[in-house]
């Protein structure tokens, strides 16, 4: 097939990498995460009292570990929440998506003005590599190992911590907390935080973006929070019964505090270990202790 000129302009992977090739900026193009220092942890702050919410954090004593009992005390003490890395948890697709890359009406201007921005190119050559791209089928040839490089860079750089919205969640105590053989762990926090630092998940029935989503949240960073909502915020369906609210953080692996959060109490599970439940009693103490199924 013959080629204008303008189609013979260079057309590449690089012209359409929108993200930094490193771990500490892929995503803060797109989604805006601030980035974290690791070793500091974050400040409690004054503020005047506000209407407060009831969060469940699971853990799992039926093997435990040095660690284990290390981070249950910073939780319990101090409401430190230890934020793991997504291939630690049980969701194989933790922070995957699907990419829908079928151009539209809207995908020229799109690519356009993502070239101009991100690959310093003039109007009228990244007009033409966009229309290139498009006529000629390479646009999710050029796209689809970026989308996977964010992908891979989300897992290895964001992590996250889980929560319930009850005590006495049973899906949650034979998943996260041993069938019994755990604890299940009650903090208030300010209702102000759902949205800010702690978030509901969404269960949608397919977790997949169009191309233009990306580059449009590119472009125009009013757009960004629709990104962030399904790639970090969203599990599959299948996962709507656990109705999870969650904890992102920039870094993996790392402590941080969940601002003005307060241990309530800590429900002991039926089938923990009488050397495991004591030394649990002894670690929670002074925090109310109850026996799972009490009604205390």
């Amino acid at each position: 097939m013959n080629q204008t000129a303008a189609e013979r302009l260079s057309c590449t992977r690089a012209d359409f990498a929108p993200i930094p090739h490193n771990a500490a900026g892929c995503f803060a193009i797109f989604l805006g995460i601030s980035q974290v220092d690791p070793s500091r942890i974050l400040p409690l702050v004054l503020v005047p009292e506000c209407a407060r919410i009831k969060i469940y954090k699971y853990r799992n004593f039926s093997k435990p570990t040095g660690d284990d009992f290390n981070r249950l005390e910073a939780l319990i003490h101090r409401c430190l929440v230890w934020c793991a890395r997504p291939d630690t948890l049980n969701d194989p697709q933790e922070f995957k998506w699907t990419c829908d890359y079928s151009p539209t009406s809207a995908t020229l201007g799109l690519l356009t003005e993502l070239l101009i921005r991100a690959r310093g190119r003039t109007r009228n050559d990244a007009h033409n590599i966009a229309a290139v791209a498009i006529k000629f089928g390479r646009l999710k040839i050029v796209t689809k190992p970026v989308v996977s490089d964010m992908i891979e860079q989300c897992r290895n750089q964001i992590g996250l911590t889980c929560f319930g919205i009850a005590p006495n969640h049973e899906i949650l105590w034979e998943r996260y907390a041993g069938n019994g053989a755990g604890v299940c762990v009650e903090l208030e926090v300010p209702d102000e935080l759902l949205g800010t630092q702690l978030h509901r998940v969404q269960y949608p029935t397919e977790k997949r973006l169009h191309i233009d989503q990306l580059m449009r949240a590119f472009v125009d960073r009013g757009h960004v929070q629709e990104i962030y909502d399904l790639v970090l915020l969203s599990k599959p369906s299948t996962w709507s019964n656990e109705q999870e609210i969650r904890f992102v953080s920039q870094v993996q692996a790392v402590t941080v505090a969940i601002d003005r959060a307060k241990v309530t109490c800590v429900v002991l599970g039926e089938a923990l270990k009488p050397d495991v439940r004591a030394r649990i009693e002894q670690l929670a103490a002074p925090v109310l202790l109850v026996d799972r199924g009490s009604n205390t």
